[in-house]
């Protein structure tokens, strides 16, 4: 007599195919809450729209107002823009980046003339500027971060 039914080894594979599925159903969840901002992940940075930001997000602010700057001036890094973000200093003025936000930035002259290095939160950086001219610069890591300096 022939016995018909399950093959065997068919409940391991039941098994087996509903923990993938409830794997790719969590990392689902997971992906969705991260690209809408809502989850933290533990203050990795993940929350407040975060992830998309990381993808190249960021403040073109070069065309905002001119700010006339003295010897000494410091450019802020904060929600991924520079403020100011349309700089002018003399000849011989050092400018400081500080990074505020929890992303790493830079600040690279599209010319390549100058570049503060990758600067986590709370690390800065200051350049002298012995040469007159004008500067647009960037973020390496979120190119849509554009800023204008301005030496004369």
């Amino acid at each position: 007599m022939q016995q018909t039914g399950l093959p065997k080894g068919f409940p391991l594979m039941m098994l087996a195919a509903l923990m993938v599925a409830a794997m790719v159903c969590f990392m689902g969840v997971a992906v969705f809450w991260m690209a809408r901002g809502a989850w933290d992940a533990g203050g990795w940075g993940m929350g407040s729209g975060h992830m998309g930001r990381m993808m190249g997000g960021g403040t073109n602010s070069s065309n905002a107002p001119l700010t006339a700057g003295t010897q000494a001036e410091s450019v802020s890094i904060r929600d991924f823009a520079y403020a100011p973000g349309n700089l002018q200093v003399p000849v011989g003025a050092t400018v400081t980046w500080t990074n505020y936000d929890d992303a790493p930035h830079t600040a690279t002259a599209k010319d390549g003339s100058w570049d503060t290095g990758m600067l986590n939160k709370n690390e800065k950086t200051t350049i002298t500027f012995e040469l007159p001219g004008a500067y647009e610069y960037y973020c390496k890591v979120h190119p849509d971060m554009i800023a204008r300096l301005t030496v004369q």
